[in-house]
């Protein structure tokens, strides 16, 4: 009689647990997993169908602020969706360490030691600094099925994000030179806004 009990017993435990795993957190409320877990496919699809994190912060302009500000290649890529030729960009190829910010609102974005060499022509990161600097929007341009990323905080565009990356996460943020700033020259370019 003790083994059938325990085995009558297995599927309500396990519908507990399986019961207990739901989740009813607001997409907004998310965050990225802590440094220890690596952000994946998965959890790029869903901020692109259910919302990105809130960001801690928002910068709005006008068209007219944002060109006095961007150069004219800033301002195609960043607020008109543009993108820069392959292997022309000024971070495509540098591996100096330090924080790549938004070069629009000045958000630290990407950090170098996750910079990689994808041979794709533009500089190329596993991971964002953190899950709220950016936003995920399905983009389905140009016959191509692709996740856009923008600046979270000022929606700059930056690039894309791909399942083809190295590492535990398997992601490639391919982003334009164009919309970021080393974070070197950030603290220098704050210090005269």
């Amino acid at each position: 009689m003790r083994p059938r009990l325990f085995i009558s017993g297995i599927p309500l435990l396990l519908m507990f647990i399986f019961a207990s795993c739901g989740s009813s957190e607001n997409p907004q409320s998310r965050k990225m997993p802590e440094k220890e877990s690596t952000m994946t496919w998965s959890d790029v699809e869903r901020y692109a169908r259910e919302g990105s994190p809130k960001p801690d912060r928002r910068v709005e302009k006008t068209p007219e602020q944002w060109r006095a500000q961007l150069t004219k290649e800033q301002y195609a890529v960043t607020r008109m969706k543009g993108t820069e030729r392959p292997y022309t960009g000024e971070y495509c190829e540098s591996h100096e360490p330090g924080i790549y910010a938004c070069v629009c609102c000045r958000t630290e974005l990407f950090d170098s030691r996750v910079k990689f060499e994808s041979g794709t022509g533009w500089p190329s990161f596993t991971e964002p600094i953190k899950a709220s600097v950016i936003s995920y929007h399905a983009d389905e341009s140009y016959g191509m099925s692709r996740i856009e990323v923008l600046c979270n905080v000022c929606d700059a565009h930056l690039g894309h994000v791909f399942p083809d990356g190295p590492g535990k996460g398997g992601l490639r943020f391919c982003i334009n030179s164009a919309s970021l700033v080393r974070v070197d020259s950030v603290r220098n370019a704050v210090a005269h806004d």
